[in-house]
């Protein structure tokens, strides 16, 4: 997904509606993310009238593979993004703008940082009884810490509950 600055010139806007495949190496700066599959993208852009810009508008869905929070199994994730991306082929100071290199237009890396965008800090489907486990530890939910911590007494302070408040 590239379009040269002579490409754009001759045709003001550019259409994309396609399946997407990714490399290993794709993933090398996103250790969250396992695999992607089913990618498909739709994008529209158009080259402004100073023919500096180009605006484009990324619509991406598909899955993504994750390792769960808990058991760190492959968990599928499936997603869905819209990303606005201006590429300028002069330098600008405005935020957000992406410059362009060698007048030629490149996707990639704005689809590789929106699909980021959309990988969540935490994700499980492990029931509590399949929270792992092994010799003098275990992990729990929240739900089940909290519930432990309030029924367990300091054993420091377990002698304060002898004492009564006197009038």
């Amino acid at each position: 997904m590239k379009w040269t600055r002579a490409q754009l010139l001759q045709n003001d806007n550019f259409h994309v509606d396609q399946d997407l495949g990714f490399l290993q190496s794709d993933f090398d700066r996103m250790s969250e993310i396992l695999a992607l599959e089913n990618v498909h993208l739709v994008a529209d852009g158009y080259l402004n009238g100073e023919e500096t810009e180009v605006l484009v508008h990324l619509d991406l869905e598909g899955d993504m593979i994750l390792p769960d929070s808990i058991t760190n199994e492959p968990l599928r994730l499936p997603f869905r993004t819209e990303s606005d991306e201006v590429y300028s082929f002069v330098p600008s100071e405005e935020d957000g703008v992406r410059l362009v290199e060698n007048d030629v237009v490149d996707l990639r890396q704005a689809i590789l940082d929106a699909i980021q965008l959309e990988v969540p800090l935490q994700v499980t489907q492990a029931a509590d009884d399949e929270y792992p486990e092994g010799d003098g530890w275990k992990v729990y939910s929240e739900a089940a810490y909290q519930k432990s911590q309030s029924e367990e007494i300091d054993p420091r302070l377990a002698k304060l509950k002898e004492f009564k408040e006197q009038d």
